[in-house]
């Protein structure tokens, strides 16, 4: 059986900034999945898509300079600051993956088990090799969340809005989108605009809106409120500029602020596209769903109590987020899955980013319960790597 130092899990803006920077270490390592396929099928559903984050804090990490995503988008006349298309952020990373990291394999790992005291990792077209030490960085893409109540529907009624191929299929169709942040009021602006019938249900009391920022302000202004990769004000600009300084924290606490940090909002490009063309029902709640001649039948009430009422439509869109958690990757061997410690569901990491099971961890999304929420987003991706390289350079990591 063959052998690697490090096998590296995915190829999003994480797993290629990791390998970007283990090679400038000379660190051996082999790195799998599709360069950002997530971002890809996003892209490729249709419509007017914008990322929620600034062009600046959206850079792959490379330890070579002029691969931001800024490098890229200036010379090709894209916006370099906001509103920066998800096609073009995916173009970008295809762009830094074959300049920094060409030797990513497009095959898939579907397995990972202890062996011999290193890793087995089994790919789909069935090699099977060791690892010294794993990293995964599989983003968002095994988390995408459906409520129990509704995923008790057969699937063709309803789609997470992570997993839709084309907006233009429900041209002409009743669609109702669960959900008050930006992807539930992303999918409603994009159904409307493809000539559908969504209507949107949210449990909060009423939608949130960001506000735009301007590039030109005063210098109190800018001091007051700084500019960050992860949004304005001082506790965004804090938690940008210190990436690691929530780890040491109690994990009761660190796991209250990564959940009520940056509520559900929509972004100010898309109230426009929303209001006064989609319906709205603000503080409601699923209280039941069931299928009716071949439709969904919801019933809905108040969320703090008082009427319902009942819609029936084609297909339920679920804006309903991700779920980090360890049970939903598939490819993890039960029994190295049972070595993880957990917080909540998702993996607790040491300041290494290694997760309790020796020499297996955890980058991206899947790291912001130990490290905060700065890592549910790009912006996270050069503090992950630099400080993983450094880890396993620090170990002299070579193939078993």
């Amino acid at each position: 059986m063959t052998a690697t130092a490090v096998a590296i899990i995915g190829a999003g803006p994480y797993g290629l900034s990791l390998a970007a920077h283990l090679a400038a270490r000379k660190i051996e390592h082999r790195i799998f999945g599709f360069p950002m396929s997530f971002w890809y099928q996003i892209a490729d559903a249709g419509g007017e898509r914008y990322l929620k984050s600034y062009c600046f804090g959206t850079n792959i990490s490379s330890p070579k300079p002029g691969y931001s995503f800024a490098d890229y988008s200036e010379p090709r006349g894209l916006e370099t600051f906001e509103p920066c298309t998800m096609a073009d952020f995916a173009a970008y990373g295809r762009w830094f993956q074959k300049a920094n990291v060409a030797w990513v394999e497009t095959k898939n790992v579907v397995g990972l088990a202890r062996q011999s005291g290193a890793f087995a990792v089994s790919l789909d077209d069935g090699e099977r090799f060791l690892a010294c030490d794993v990293v995964v960085a599989t983003g968002l893409s095994y988390f995408a969340y459906i409520p129990p109540i509704l995923s008790s529907l057969p699937a063709h009624l309803v789609t997470h809005t992570s997993r839709i191929d084309r907006f233009a299929d429900f041209r002409g169709r009743d669609v109702a989108v669960v959900g008050g942040g930006q992807s539930a009021l992303e999918a409603a602006a994009l159904l409307h605009e493809v000539g559908a019938r969504p209507q949107l249900l949210a449990r909060e009391g009423s939608v949130l809106w960001q506000s735009r920022v301007s590039q030109s302000r005063s210098i109190w202004r800018r001091l007051r409120s700084p500019i960050s990769g992860l949004g304005t004000g001082p506790k965004a600009w804090a938690l940008t500029r210190f990436p690691g300084a929530i780890h040491p924290f109690p994990a009761a606490w660190r796991t209250r602020f990564v959940k009520s940090h940056l509520p559900p909002e929509g972004a100010w490009w898309l109230r426009p596209r929303v209001e006064g063309r989609v319906p709205i029902h603000t503080d409601r709640i699923v209280a039941e769903v069931r299928e009716k001649i071949g439709r969904a039948a919801l019933r809905l009430r108040g969320a703090k109590g008082g009427s319902e009422r009942e819609f029936v439509v084609d297909h339920i869109v679920a804006g309903t987020g991700y779920d980090i958690s360890v049970e939903r990757l598939e490819f993890l061997e039960p029994g190295l899955r049972g070595e993880i410690r957990r917080l909540e569901r998702a993996p607790a990491l040491n300041a290494t980013f290694e997760s309790s099971a020796p020499g297996l961890r955890f980058i991206g999304p899947s790291s912001a319960m130990s490290f905060g929420p700065l890592f549910r987003f790009v912006v996270g991706a050069d503090y992950t790597a630099r400080v993983v390289s450094s880890s396993l350079a620090s170990r002299g990591r070579s193939a078993p």
